[in-house]
């Protein structure tokens, strides 16, 4: 079974998107046809789904024939595809780019960074029911609202014509028909109609009957999937074809005859959504001859505005149709209909009861409006009062026939009146009046429509719903009605948005949530569960969470936000929320995936309480809010008790917010140091692109946020929730342009010497522009957006029309490259940068020049307009930005600040600030007025490459070179407070008595941390290049460091001062070791040496030659009596560490030496190399016992096992080899890994082995026939004997840290560092109670974070275990806590395990430990 899948789908917050296909992999270890596959993808949609139409295409050179293959083996799904993707067999994983998919069982899901075509899935039956769709769409579904078709014998000829369109001859007629009018005149009964006709002719393909009342009839994201599942439906070809909707409509014989897809109210779909949508339809709609798309809607602007750019449609406004066809259609309606009510209630009247002067007075009361015939005929016939004769004259007594210039809507406004009117009772008048307002006004205002049980909590009113008398909500021209009060004349009936309404509605939401929300609401429990690993997730949020709850969740800020300003009974109820709930309502949204919305819906509030001057702590609280989630969205996102166990850790330990929630103690876990005191400037970094980062652009709407790359890709952002939408990849060299229009319908991005124009809704591309000779690197559109200009290195500025493409001047006057181009605001000017060193303006409608400003001494390399046109701003390399007059040309100014070329500048929309980029890494900040500075915004590691505002001038984001694009928050401009450093933590290492970490970073700097106060004891300066190496004596009183300024530093790890430097390589020092008894410390150096010192005295005791090669690893026998150095040339030397002299040069590998192992007896050594081979030698006789052969790739780390009858060893071909040392045969191959192998761990029996690479770590049952990876829980026997937990393994997946108890076996999610933290390194301190975890971080920083063991399965001990019997264990005081190390670039984790009994003494392990079982506050 083949399964591809759509990144666009992959990232789209909603619901979970199938394509469906059958077909067998051929490859090996492939899954078979009948494999079952989970009907379970866990990703989400937060836009359309633009891939439905729009499926691209994978380079050619992938396996598997160009496709990304997904495989399934019992519930693990794997999906390899990308650059360096592999099949695999067993579904278990594959290269760098693969993308596993797991269920429950699983333990991670990578993220998706090239995927490009859309899923396939089997079972049909099973994926058709499985499609997110709404169920009550199509025409023919049974609902209260569902349109009744047209009466015999009316609307004729509008049918008529329908149906000659739909069943015209391919190309005939235009391929979609737009049927729009007024609210009430008949469009849903007409479609109705023609889908049951059409449906009889076998025509009917698929049908969208939208609702405003109904969510998933208004929800944009359904609409697809659910045409998807008719059209299915519908034909069995398009049932077996590839893919959703296109790829099905296109696999179809092109000259078939017609198939129809009908959409009906179109209007009530969410606004953009449905602009969305018509413009993906009219993007592919020519591809497919034989499809005919039928729209009815009222005329909306936003719906308008998409039909008159296209000119293929066909349509038809009813309201516009002759009044005599109309009238006639009416009157036979009601004449009907009049007829029936009679026999109805078995009144004894005649069928012709009403006569013909009272039905001609209905009709042209009527109009053209069927919902006021229908109206009056539900009215005449309630059978509540059973009499049609008063009804019927207290209709025709209403107000007289409208006059001339009187709405349409008249006569139906004034039905609705007498219907309100006859629905009060003269006993309890008030009453009615009272429910009708709450109940009905809450119908009206709530945000969306709640079942009825849930709005009767919502309303918390005693009466029952069903007993509220009055007009049931048939049609949306009464809530209209009911909502204007220039057109309902009764004001006690009038529902307006009065700030009383939204305060009851407000405060109601406060009340639910303070009653329903508390931490784990949904009783998940286990913190180390992603939700999507949750067991019946969706049953558990909706058993916590009813539709009540989840409307407050959703909607409070919105009806907080309506509230008079200041309003004491509110501010209250804020401060309590804040002050209590706020985390519980972020795991809430976590659970119900609306993470994305929380940012704008606590901007709401937040400026609510700032103008209402809420407390002080209240706003606070509610600006750490915001910040909160744009710092920690993504791991809450994916699990919402994160919250407490990532999120909240990791926030700066001096706001408000950490300081009101944070508790401690528990299963809380401590972040030590690391975190700043509070928010950093920049708001988040998005990720994704493979290579530089060349521009940006926001959309005029703030909503999107393009970024092009020298990847050769455009992607298109949400920038509240710092997620990836779509990724544009049709240039084939880098962009280094991008621009939208602005209606935001349009994005063009310059690359090579075309430019190309894209609708970023869908991801199409619309057209391509060729003219340049050279490489286009500007590109900005007229404000009007009839006009788009291109600057290029030919010299010349292009000018050109975006609509048709044709070039419409071209401008020459540079004498040399264009770099930048800007319109100014009125689009009169249009403004050119060039490496000439001068500004041009020019008139972009005569194409003429207009001025030349000279003042730059370099290269101009940005110009922008101020936004009322009176200013331009210059940048240039010549690191100023000079301010012009744009009138009159003159220099205004000239910014001095930065030391390196200004790269980007951008004016706010406002015009109060001017931002600039440049190669000095910063942007600045400029009051364009005054000409001063306002603020230095430093974080990027490389040059600035493009700078842009948000519309509301609150955000401004930031591309460089450094691949990044970081959002900055201008109105705080708060600096993160850190720890002292400037560069990488390369090496980290806690002392054998866990009191110090030591750090050694690229900015050649040593740092003495103090892990249990989080305080820097001292910052060891004296390396002038990165620090490689660092490893502290046995005793732990000294430090040594080596680094690529070719010296080892020795330091005194207590009083921080230099003891020696030791000078004696001629190259980078890459290794340094301590020999057991620390008289002896061994450097190994790309000069080809091996030093030995004495740390002692800082003297050279020996320089080992022998290698002509780079040392990479340098190891000493356990007895300390040998020493053992890998090459670059291949070699292993063996060194006798007294003398210094060389025991023997061991020969035998063909490529250099990346690890070497001595065995725990000291008896073997062994060597891995680039060769892919394992070499084990006897160290006494350097003999070469054996060959050890199986790898097809290098060999990158080894580990004997405690017993030393085991030699494991990793690879970069993602396998673990396992190898007798008695027979020296491979016992197995442990597959699984999808990227190298760099750490290997036997457990202390040897019976468990652990293997991480980058993103995943495996724990392998060495004791099962194979060895298999214990890939969950499940799959062990629960214990009943447990004495005493073995302290857990720490490793890093992605950005995870998990842990894994022997004795569990499973990689547990622990928490989720945030993106600062590199992946290089963790080390681990381990004690009885908690683990101390230092992970290096950018910055040259060093986090410490403290992780109780009550994380971990605990209650796995069942049966009651008598203290009194457990064995005393030893353990040196002095290597308490005991501390491993891994996931290290180069040097071999230390072993787990207790060393012999020292004179330390033994400790009980049920005894207080020397250095206590508590972690500091």
């Amino acid at each position: 079974m083949c399964i591809i899948l759509s990144r666009s789908f992959a990232e789209l917050p909603g619901e979970p998107v199938f394509g469906f296909a059958s077909g067998c992999c051929g490859d090996s270890g492939m899954s078979r046809p009948g494999t079952e596959i989970l009907p379970y993808i866990d990703w989400t949609l937060p836009r359309i789904p633009n891939l439905l139409f729009d499926e691209r295409i994978l380079p050619a050179d992938l396996p598997n024939g160009g496709l990304p293959v997904l495989t399934t083996m019992q519930h693990h799904v794997s999906i390899i595809t990308g650059p360096g993707g592999h099949g695999i067999g067993g579904g278990t994983g594959g290269r760098a780019g693969d993308v596993h998919f797991h269920d429950g069982n699983s333990q991670s899901v990578p993220p998706l960074e090239s995927l490009s075509i859309i899923s396939v899935l089997p079972d049909r039956t099973s994926l058709l029911m499985s499609l997110p769709r709404a169920l009550y769409a199509a025409h023919d579904s049974v609902r209260e609202d569902a349109p009744s078709p047209c009466l015999e014998g009316t609307r004729v000829a509008v049918l008529k014509e329908i149906l000659t369109w739909s069943e015209s001859a391919n190309g005939e007629r235009p391929p979609v028909y737009w049927l729009n009018g007024l609210a009430g005149i008949g469009k849903s009964t007409i479609a109705k109609t023609v889908a049951d006709q059409v449906q009889e002719k076998g025509m009917l393909g698929a049908t969208f009957f939208f609702s405003r009342s109904d969510k998933p009839l208004r929800d944009p994201g359904l609409v697809l999937p659910t045409l998807a599942f008719q059209l299915a439906q519908s034909d069995n070809t398009l049932m077996e074809a590839i893919g959703l909707i296109l790829t099905p409509l296109l696999s179809i014989n092109p000259h078939r005859g017609p198939l129809l897809i009908i959409l009906d109210a179109l209007d009530e779909c969410e606004e953009k959504g449905a602009a969305e949508i018509l413009q993906l339809m009219f993007a592919h709609i020519a591809r497919i001859p034989f499809l005919r798309i039928l729209i009815t809607s009222r005329p909306q602007p936003h719906l308008s505005s998409v039909f008159d750019k296209v000119p293929n449609v066909t349509k038809t406004v009813l309201h516009d149709i002759d009044p005599s066809i109309v009238e006639h259609d009416i009157h036979f309606y009601i004449s009907t209909k009049l007829a029936k009510i009679p026999k109805k209630f078995d009144l004894g009247m005649p069928t012709d009861w009403a006569t013909e002067a009272e039905k001609n007075l209905l009709v042209q009361k009527s109009g053209k409006l069927f919902i006021y015939a229908a109206t009056a005929i539900r009215f005449i016939g309630d059978d509540r009062v059973r009499d049609p004769q008063t009804h019927l004259r207290l209709i025709l007594n209403t107000q007289s026939l409208q006059q001339a210039g009187a709405t349409p809507y008249l006569q139906l406004d004034n039905l609705y009146m007498e219907v309100l009117r006859n629905s009060l009772s003269p006993f309890n008048h008030r009453e009615i009046l009272k429910r009708f307002q709450i109940v009905v006004g809450s119908i009206v205002l709530l945000r969306e429509p709640l079942p009825l049980h849930s709005l009767a909590n919502f309303v918390h009113h005693r009466a029952p719903l069903r007993y509220l008398r009055g007009p049931r909500i048939y049609h949306p021209s009464f809530l209209e009605f009911i909502t204007d009060p220039s057109r309902c004349s009764m004001p006690e009936f009038v529902i307006v948005a009065v700030p009383e309404q939204e305060l009851r509605h407000a405060i109601r939401c406060f009340e639910l949530m303070a009653k329903h929300l508390k931490r784990d609401v949904a009783g998940i429990s286990d913190p180390s569960l992603l939700n999507r690993d949750v067991e019946g997730f969706e049953e558990k949020v909706r058993a916590a969470l009813s539709p009540e709850v989840q409307y407050a969740c959703r909607y409070w800020t919105s009806h907080l936000s309506r509230v008079e300003v200041g309003e004491a009974r509110i501010m209250e109820a804020l401060e309590a929320f804040s002050m209590r709930s706020i985390l519980w309502w972020f795991e809430a949204m976590s659970l119900l995936g609306s993470v994305s919305n929380a940012v704008s819906w606590i901007e709401e509030a937040h400026h609510w309480a700032n103008i209402s001057k809420s407390k002080a702590i209240v706003v606070r609280i509610l600006s750490d809010s915001r910040r909160f989630i744009l710092a920690h969205g993504e791991v809450i996102r994916a699990s919402a008790l994160h919250v407490y166990h990532s999120a909240l850790p990791f926030t700066p330990h001096d706001t408000v917010l950490y300081k009101t929630y944070y508790e401690g103690g528990g299963d809380s876990i401590k972040v030590l140091q690391g975190v700043g005191s509070e928010w950093p400037q920049n708001l988040s970094i998005l990720r994704g692109h493979s290579g530089l980062t060349r521009t940006l652009a926001f959309s005029p709407d703030g909503l999107l946020l393009a970024s092009g790359s020298e990847d050769g890709t455009v992607r298109l952002w949400d920038p509240i929730s710092a997620t990836s939408i779509i990724k544009l990849g049709g240039h084939s060299g880098a962009v280094l342009a991008i621009a939208f229009s602005p209606d935001g319908l349009c994005l063009a991005s310059g690359s090579g010497d075309t430019v190309q124009l894209w609708d970023p809704i869908s991801g199409a591309s619309i057209a391509t522009l060729q003219g340049h000779s050279d490489w286009v690197t500007t590109i900005a559109f007229s404000p009007n957006g009839l006009h788009l200009a291109s600057g290029s290195w030919d010299c010349t500025v292009q000018l050109w029309d975006p609509i048709s493409g044709a070039s419409n001047a071209k401008l020459e006057g540079h004498s040399d490259q264009v770099t930048t181009i800007a319109f100014s605001p009125d689009g009169l000017c249009l403004a050119s940068g060039s490496a000439d060193h001068t500004v041009q303006l020019w008139d972009p409608i005569s194409g003429s020049s207009i001025a030349k400003l000279e003042g730059h001494s370099d290269q101009v390399m940005t110009i922008a307009f101020s936004p009322d046109g009176l200013c331009l701003a210059s940048g240039s390399k010549d690191c100023a930005v000079q301010l012009w007059d744009a009138i009159s040309g003159a220099s205004i100014a000239k910014l001095e600040g930065h030391s390196d070329q200004v790269t980007t500048i951008a004016f706010s929309p406002d015009g109060l600030c001017l931002a600039s980029g440049s190669g000095d890494h910063t942007v600045q900040l400029w009051d364009p007025f005054s000409g001063a500075s306002i603020a230095k915004l430093e974080g990027h590691s490389h040059q600035v490459e493009t700078v842009g505002f948000s519309p509301n001038a609150q955000c401004l984001a930031s591309g460089s070179l450094d691949s990044t694009v970081q959002l900055w928050d201008t109105i705080s401009g708060a600096s993160i407070a850190r720890l002292e450093g400037n560069s990488s933590v390369r090496k980290v290492a806690f002392s054998p008595n866990g009191l110090h970490l030591a750090s050694g970073s690229g900015d050649g700097a040593v740092r003495l941390w103090d892990p249990m106060s989080s305080t820097s004891l001292k910052k060891l300066e004296g390396h002038s290049a990165w620090v490689a190496a660092i490893a502290f004596s046995p005793d732990g009183l000294c430090l040594a460091s080596g680094s690529h300024d070719h010296t080892v530093r020795l330091w005194d790890s207590i009083s921080g001062v230099s003891i020696a430097t030791l000078e004696g390589h001629s190259g980078e020092v890459e290794t340094v070791a301590f020999s057991p008894n620390g008289q002896c410390l061994a450097s190994g150096s790309w000069d080809h040496t091996v030093q030995l010192w004495d740390p002692r005295s800082g003297t050279s005791i020996a320089k080992l030659e022998g290698h002509f090669d780079g040392v990479t690893s340098v190891a000493f026998s356990p007895n300390g009596l040998c020493l053992a150095s890998g090459s670059k040339d291949h070699a292993v030397q063996l060194w006798d560490p007294i003398s210094g002299a060389s025991i023997a040069k061991l020969d035998g590998h063909s490529n250099q030496v990346t690890t070497i192992a001595f065995s725990p007896d000291g008896l073997f050594l062994a060597s891995g190399s680039h060769d892919h081979t394992v070499q084990l030698w006897d160290p006494i006789s350097s003999a070469s016992i054996a060959r050890l052969e199986g790898h097809f790739d290098w060999v990158t780390i080894i580990a004997f096992s405690p017993d030393g009858l085991c030699l494991a060893s990793g690879s970069c071909d993602d396998t673990v080899q396992l190898w007798d040392l008695i027979s020296c045969a491979s016992i197995a191959k442990l597959e699984g890994h999808s990227d190298t192998v760099y750490n290997l761990k036997f457990s202390l029996d040897a019976c468990t082995l652990v293997s991480s690479s980058e993103m995943e770590t495996f724990i392998w049952d060495l004791t099962s026939q194979p060895p298999h990876h214990l890939a969950s829980r499940s799959s062990l026997a629960t214990p009943t004997h447990i004495v005493g937990l073995t302290p857990p393994t720490w490793s890093l997946d992605g950005y995870w840290i998990q842990g894994i108890q022997q004795e569990d076996a499973y990689a547990r999610k622990i928490c989720y560092v945030p993106h600062h933290i590199l992946r290089a390194n963790i080390v681990a301190s381990n004690q009885p109670t908690h683990t101390w975890l230092a992970v290096g971080c950018r910055g040259g920083h060093v986090t410490i974070l403290v992780v109780p063991h009550s994380l971990f399965p605990q209650h796995f001990i069942e049966d009651p275990v008598d203290t009194s019997l457990i064995p005393t264990v030893a353990l040196p005081h002095s290597l308490l806590p005991n501390c491993e190390t891994l996931l290290t670039d180069n040097d071999t984790p230390s072993m787990y395990g207790a060393p012999p009994l020292t004179s330390d003494g033994p400790i009980l392990m049920n005894e207080e430990p020397p250095l206590g079982n508590h972690y500091p506050s």
